[in-house]
């Protein structure tokens, strides 16, 4: 029996409410016919030409990425402007759907994953939800399974993500012993002045900014370790795809191996 991409939208919404997600955010469908039968679905973090070809190439009926497609105002689905994208997937029957904030903050979503490859024991959100998810939220805190230096801690890290030119990089003496972590994949220098953040021995994040960093290294807060934010997240699309695959088992699931980190490249001095 076919299966509609309602049926996805299904369990996607089962695997990350869209309840979840911040209200500034904007998941979920943004191009597609929900009646519409889908056989192959392919993840990435971002709707980029080179994704959308991709699942094109691939034969895919549907981008399923963490990033929205439609998170900016669209004033025009114009092929040469910045609704081309969407011009090009409703063109090529290729539906566009995202799980973003809902999917940082459900259980087994996006920051757990993280935390998990990092090795983090006694996992709980940074940030809960509310009481009727209480084991939901943005973030994670945790501790390791032994006390280590936080330059051995950096490079366990660096070994498990996929490379970028952004590399990992920290703040901190290296040899500084770290047990308790708290996280938060993607953009998360706002979360740095939370009591919770800064009750641990380092705070792992990306898109850390110069001042952000700087004040917390003058005001003694935890050491940090800044991440590229597409390694930080792309790590959890293997996974959704394993999660939508145990649902939905007569799909075909693949993951984009393609790098949408912007930086292409670092030049050693």
């Amino acid at each position: 029996m076919p299966t509609s991409l309602q049926q996805i939208i299904d369990a996607a919404e089962a695997l990350w409410p869209t309840a979840l997600a911040e209200e500034w955010d904007n998941p979920g469908l943004a191009v597609g016919d929900r009646a519409a039968d889908v056989t192959h679905v392919h993840l990435a973090l971002d709707v980029t030409a080179e994704t959308l070809a991709e699942a094109r190439t691939a034969g895919a009926q549907m981008l399923f990425t963490h990033h929205p497609s439609l998170f900016r105002p669209v004033r025009t689905l114009d092929a040469a402007s910045a609704g081309g994208l969407l011009f090009a997937a409703a063109r090529d029957g290729i539906a566009l759907f995202s799980a973003h904030t809902n999917a940082d903050s459900a259980p087994g979503g996006v920051n757990a994953v993280l935390a998990d490859l990092i090795g983090l024991r006694d996992q709980r959100p940074l940030i809960a939800a509310d009481e009727e998810h209480a084991d939901a939220g943005l973030g994670r805190l945790g501790r390791l399974p032994a006390d280590t230096t936080l330059g051995e801690f950096a490079s366990n890290i660096a070994r498990v993500l996929p490379s970028t030119a952004s590399q990992v990089r920290v703040s901190g003496d290296f040899d500084r012993t770290v047990s308790t972590v708290s996280l938060c994949s993607g953009a998360g220098d706002s979360l740095l002045q939370l009591p919770q953040v800064q009750a641990t021995d380092v705070y792992v994040t990306a898109d850390l900014r110069h001042h952000v960093t700087l004040d917390a290294r003058a005001a003694g807060l935890p050491a940090v370790v800044n991440l590229s934010h597409w390694a930080s997240e792309w790590v959890w699309l293997p996974v959704a795809a394993r999660q939508l695959a145990e649902r939905l088992p007569q799909v075909r699931f693949t993951v984009s191996h393609l790098r949408t980190d912007p930086w292409d490249f670092a030049i050693a001095q």
